[in-house]
């Protein structure tokens, strides 16, 4: 693979929610796609440099629709793949067009599924409203703070050597469902709960030794346990560490 695109690093960070990384990886073969082209405009003086040109991508094209592949069969997406032939041309015309309408698609398809959790989160936040029944409030520097904290959260479990792929799996997916729900209003913290708990559970079976991981937590805990306290009006905080440490 040409240097500088799907890297190993880039594909182990890859969120675990399969629309958000079907779009990274969009991106990503638009990146590569696109130097290809420059590539070519910059060395074909001819036709005919031009097909020898294009022609030597081709196994990086091939390669990136095998990275997809796995990407897809590892996740248990249903996804029909194109054929490759004997024409190295025609291969990379059709890798280039399967994998750009799976990143325009997976996009499109994310932007819904977005637009449509606002929706619901602001229907949330505005019947409570007129219902007058309180919600959980973050003031601004906590909300950054909690995006902060989400983010070095999701690359210290990406990058961590001590915890099992399944753990990652399951503790990234209720990263991501938190980022989610934890918004300047919010009249429900249930993923929270979700994710503090599976993170608990990691924190004890590895210990001391994601600390890291465990401090952030700890940090995300009691910003948000905060905000519980002050709409239920008490004032006593817990010690949310003895729930994370062993």
């Amino acid at each position: 693979m040409k240097t500088g695109y799907f890297s190993k690093e880039f594909l182990q960070s890859l969120p675990s929610d399969n629309l958000k990384a079907l779009v990274a990886f969009g991106k990503e073969f638009g990146r590569f796609h696109d130097d290809s082209v420059e590539d070519i405009r910059e060395n074909a003086q001819s036709e005919e440099d031009w097909h020898i040109v294009k022609s030597k991508q081709h196994d990086d094209y091939v390669e990136a629709l095998a990275i997809f592949t796995a990407l897809v069969k590892t996740r248990g997406l249903n996804v029909k793949f194109p054929d490759v032939g004997p024409n190295k041309i025609k291969n990379i015309d059709t890798i280039q067009e399967f994998l750009h309408e799976i990143g325009k698609s997976s996009s499109d398809q994310l932007t819904k599924r977005t637009a449509s959790s606002l929706l619901t989160d602001k229907t949330d936040q505005y019947s409570n409203l007129f219902k007058s029944e309180p919600t959980y409030e973050f003031n601004d520097a906590d909300v950054n703070r909690i995006q902060q904290l989400v983010n070095e959260l999701r690359d210290l479990i990406s990058t961590s050597s001590l915890i099992t792929p399944e753990h990652k799996r399951r503790l990234l997916g209720r990263l991501e469902a938190m980022q989610g729900e934890l918004h300047k209003y919010t009249s429900d913290i249930d993923r929270f709960w979700g994710f503090f708990v599976e993170a608990g559970i990691v924190a004890r079976k590895f210990g001391e030794d994601l600390k890291p991981i465990s401090d952030r937590v700890t940090e995300l805990g009691k910003i948000v346990i905060t905000a519980v306290m002050a709409k239920e009006g008490v004032k006593a905080l817990p010690d949310i560490t003895k729930l994370l440490n062993p």
